[in-house]
């Protein structure tokens, strides 16, 4: 829906007919309550308006400024006394706001509290003075709505300026060497300014905005939280949010608040505090020990700094979670942290494991600066007895630098979970008349324009600031992890999503075309900062939501510089800036730290430089070759291989030598897949669509005899060029917190088990998931310390899975289903005993492979598989007989 307003609205809310224009321009009436649009006709840069009473004559008030947002008091020589002007600029126009006068909604009161001198005052830019005489009170707003809002006051020939806008103090000294004080405070919505000679009453009136000592004192402290997101009608976890602490930290007393020392000093003493450890458990006797660390000498007996300065020391974390809160009869402050935030994508071979995380600070800043936590924020507020306004003094929010990568996988599991159990059909009239309706809305009940006209407690922000945001976005469109469609039928919860998720795929491939994802696109967004300005709740929101909008709106060239089918040029460009930044950045910080550390900075210069300018040329020409093979895979029309290669591509490889031989095997792979289409598709297609099926299955092998190797050949290289990457990358790879939970075929959602965990995320792994797609993991045992040799059980089958050396892929050594077992395994004096019946033993006993020192017998008869632990084979094996139970059952 595309909806039309006016740039310029204009509503009265006074209690008169009031009547408004340009200065020398067509008067537009306005009547009370009512609403109207203004076309302005001069186009001059500041465009101004007048307003007067209706029918009142000339008597107008000053020009005022209607396209910048600002509150002003109008003096009109009429019954009416005076308005207020708001301007309001929204996202859908600008909204000018006439409401009556008020006496505490003028722009200053001024109070003479003096006994014999008077005040000459006025606007800066203003010629004409008022005199303000002793023990006299005045009301004053600005002289000309357009110029400086700035107040000029003279005592004695000498001039002041203030531009009231915040509470402040200060003094002047006469010929005679009195003194006199004055004193900007705010009094409800009314800014006051007085002048008086009584230290007393000046101190009295500056306290009423500072700081009182609180009363009460709550502090909450969690060292971590876990948030566990849950399908539980197709039985898995679709995300994980992580909230952790930092890991050991080193703090010194600085007057009387504990401050946290440089990410260099925190490593050095915790080496020097570890070594120290060592030292007193070997010799205990030993007298205490003045340990030198970097510049510093430490005590770590009395755990004290005797040098460079004589602190108090203390070795502690940050939990993940803080918050403080403080309240006293007039104020509340509030405070809180958290340290680190993590969000997982939990499910089986997603494109981006870890959706959203903080960006590791670069080693030079990590090194000499200690560390943040991801989000800070930060409240004051005071209350007066005599007034509803609440004063803000000062708010802030903190948060670092993040990623953000999410696929349309991710999306639509995410979309199931919360899917509605109403059915939508049948509604689409209803809706449509709904959205028909909004053309029949009057002026004044647009959104926009009742968020302006709110009448809602307003409250003063002393000082209001978001920090900016800065967000490396990565966005894919491929849906491996999507189990909407497991077993080959959509689940309830699937088919009423439907229609979500074909809504949400078909707008991100209207912004770029199919085959596109956006690869580690940056955006920047400013920081939103207000000073002295009064807001209700809406029209703050309204402020910050268009703030963030227009910077958005700024950023979006550079989602079109990040999309992949281009090759991420905005990514290879800041790639090779970050790299000669590094250059001339980290050297610097080694030479402080001595001659061997600036050595080593200047090595590590060089490896980030090589890194970025080389990782960034070949993740450039990586990612154009990456968006090629995936559309040659889109036109074998091959579901499963399209499957097999995008889970394939998404475990990324840690070495060159691993992108290397993965993509050698993806180049045979689509040789052997092309090559064997031809008779498998075809049977395939029958299988599923009977004679139809059939002939599309023969078109399907003709194209993959074409399409899959060359798709085998451009993923062979894509996959070199990203190991390469990957190499001269110098970043922190950020990996999950957990594995996946299980939840077994009863549905029910039981505490976490780490052990359980691991073996389902192995699972997934042996054969790239090929057990895991129709069968639910049951229990493992790990055989060997090198972690790379288990014995898995599933609800059908039992198998040995081994871990490859080159490519760190996970195989099956041998696989047997529970029906062709004789006897259910048992534990021996050997090891765990598998008994095959005699015919399957014979067809199986040749397929063992040699050489793993796990087997004992003859192979022909079964299996004995030494086991490292007896007590954790018992409970394998009680698990193993479980299922099979269940099975016959």
């Amino acid at each position: 829906m595309v909806i039309f307003t006016p740039r310029y609205v204009c509503v009265n809310q006074t209690d008169y007919d009031i009547s408004c224009s340009e200065p020398m321009g067509r008067w537009y009436d306005i009547p009370k309550g009512e609403c109207i649009p203004f076309w302005p006709v001069d186009k001059k840069q500041d465009q101004m308006m007048v307003v007067m009473e209706k029918d009142s004559g000339s008597a107008t008030s000053k020009g005022f400024l209607f396209t910048d947002p600002h509150t002003t008091v109008l003096k009109l020589e009429s019954e009416m006394g005076g308005a207020i002007v708001e301007v309001h600029v929204a996202e859908t126009g600008n909204i000018i706001v006439f409401k009556s006068f008020q006496k505490d909604n003028f722009t200053i009161q001024l109070v003479n509290d003096l006994t014999d001198q008077a005040v000459h005052f006025h606007q800066v830019g203003i010629t004409d003075q008022h005199l303000l005489g002793p023990k006299h009170a005045m009301l004053y707003t600005w002289q000309d709505p357009t110029k400086e809002r700035t107040l000029t006051f003279n005592i004695e020939g000498k001039d002041y300026k203030n531009a009231l806008i915040k509470d402040g103090i200060g003094e002047v000294k006469l010929k005679n060497n009195d003194i006199i004080y004055w004193v900007s405070f705010l009094d409800g919505t009314q800014r006051k300014l007085l002048f008086t000679q009584d230290l007393a009453t000046a101190t009295k009136a500056q306290q009423a905005s500072e700081l009182e000592q609180p009363d009460q004192e709550i502090i909450l402290s969690l060292p971590g939280l876990g948030l566990s997101l849950v399908n539980n009608i197709n039985r898995s976890e679709v995300a994980y949010i992580g909230i952790r602490s930092s890991g050991i930290i080193w703090q010194n007393k600085v007057r009387k608040r504990w401050k946290d020392l440089s990410g260099r000093e925190v490593h050095s003493l915790e080496e020097a505090w570890q070594k120290a450890q060592k030292e007193s458990q070997i010799n205990k006797d030993a007298p205490p020990k003045i340990h030198k660390v970097d510049n510093m000498e430490v005590d770590f007996a009395n755990m004290s700094m005797l040098k460079p300065k004589h602190r108090g020391l203390r070795r502690t974390y940050h939990p993940g979670i803080w918050a403080q809160m403080r309240k006293s009869p007039h104020q509340l402050q509030f405070h809180t942290k958290v340290n680190r935030l993590q969000i997982d994508n939990q499910m089986p071979a997603p494109v981006f494991p870890t959706i959203l995380a903080p960006v590791p600070l670069p080693k030079s800043v990590a090194a000499e600066s200690a560390a943040k936590p991801v989000i800070e924020f930060c409240l004051m507020m005071s209350f007066s007895d005599y007034s509803s306004v609440i004063k803000v003094k000062y708010m802030r929010l903190l948060v670092q630098e993040m990623h953000a990568k999410v696929d349309i996988g991710f999306l639509n599991n995410l979309m199931q979970v919360f899917a509605s159990d109403q059915s939508l059909e049948g509604k689409e009239r209803e809706y449509m008349d709904l959205d028909l309706a909004v053309v029949t809305i009057p002026l004044k009940e647009a959104e926009s324009i009742k968020a302006a006209l709110a009448r809602e407690a307003v409250n003063y922000y002393d000082e209001f600031h978001l920090s900016p945001l800065k967000i490396h976005v990565s966005f894919s469109l491929s849906d491996i992890g999507d189990e909407s469609e497991a077993d080959g039928a959509e689940t309830q919860v699937a088919k009423k999503a439907s229609a979500g998720q074909n809504t949400l795929r078909f707008f991100l491939q209207s912004v770029g075309v199919t085959l596109t994802n956006v690869d580690d696109v940056l955006f920047k967004l400013g920081y939103f900062e207000r000073k002295a300005q009064f807001y209700n709740q809406p029209q703050l929101v309204m402020e910050i939501a268009k703030h963030y909008t227009n910077q958005g709106i700024k950023q979006l060239y550079v989602l079109v510089l990040g999309l992949d089918v281009i090759g991420n040029p905005f990514g290879f460009v800041r790639g090779v800036s970050t790299g000669v930044k590094d250059f001339f950045y980290e050297p610097y910080q080694g030479i402080v730290q001595g001659p061997e550390e600036f050595a080593e900075g200047i090595a590590l210069g060089m490896r980030s430089l090589f890194g970025h300018a080389v990782g960034g040329a070949a993740g450039a020409v990586s990612r154009i070759t990456g968006t090629l093979g995936k559309g040659l895979a889109a036109l074998t029309m091959d579901e499963e291989y399209k499957r097999k290669r995008q889970q394939a591509i998404n475990q990324r490889p840690a070495t060159f030598q691993e992108g290397l031989a993965r993509g050698g095997k993806g180049l045979v792979m689509g040789f052997v897949e092309g090559a064997s289409g031809i008779v498998t598709n075809p049977f395939q297609g029958a299988k599923k669509e009977g004679a139809k099926g059939f002939f599309k299955g023969v078109g399907r092998g003709l194209i993959g005899v074409v399409a899959k190797p060359t798709a085998g050949v451009v993923d062979f290289a894509s996959g070199t060029l990203e190991g390469i990457r990957r190499v001269t990358d110098v970043g922190d790879e950020v990996g999950k917190l957990r594995n996946p939970r299980v939840l077994y075929p009863d549905g029910i959602v039981r505490p976490y088990k780490r052990d359980d965990a691991a073996g389902l995320a192995l699972l997934h792994q042996v054969e790239k998931g090929k057990y895991a797609a129709n069968e639910d993991y049951v229990a493992h045992v790990v055989l060997t310390t090198d972690k790379k040799h288990a014995l898995v059980v599933t609800t059908k089958r039992l198998m040995l899975a081994t871990k490859g050396d080159l490519m760190g892929s996970w195989t099956v050594e041998f696989q047997y289903p529970f029906v062709d077992l004789k006897e259910p395994p048992k534990l021996t004096d050997r090891g765990i005993q598998i008994m095959l019946k005699e015919k399957e033993a014979g067809k199986r006993g040749g397929s063992m492979k040699k050489g793993l020192g796990l087997f004992k017998g003859k192979p022909a008869a079964g299996k004995m598989i030494q086991v490292p632990d007896r007590g954790q084979a018992e409970d394998f094996l009680a698990k193993v007989h479980h299922a099979m139970a269940e099975l016959d059952n």
